[in-house]
């Protein structure tokens, strides 16, 4: 399980997602592998989970975890 922690959060890249809109952006939802699937709609636009050194330390594999959850 992936910490949610402030310093992950920091290291997050999940708002620089093409699939984050602007409902995760106006309630400030990040950090998806850890704190779960989003409560917005999600339409994949690409995802970018594979780069985040976030994923990479904790050897996830997969991706959109903003609309699959983890």
């Amino acid at each position: 399980m992936i910490e949610d922690s402030f310093e992950n959060v920091q290291r997050c890249i999940c708002d620089r997602c093409p699939s984050h809109n602007k409902c995760m952006k106006e309630r400030t939802l990040t950090l998806f592998c850890a704190r779960g699937k989003s409560s917005c709609d999600v339409r994949s636009h690409g995802c970018i989970c594979n780069e985040c050194t976030v994923a990479k330390e904790n050897n996830l594999t997969g991706s959109y975890y903003c609309e699959k959850g983890l």
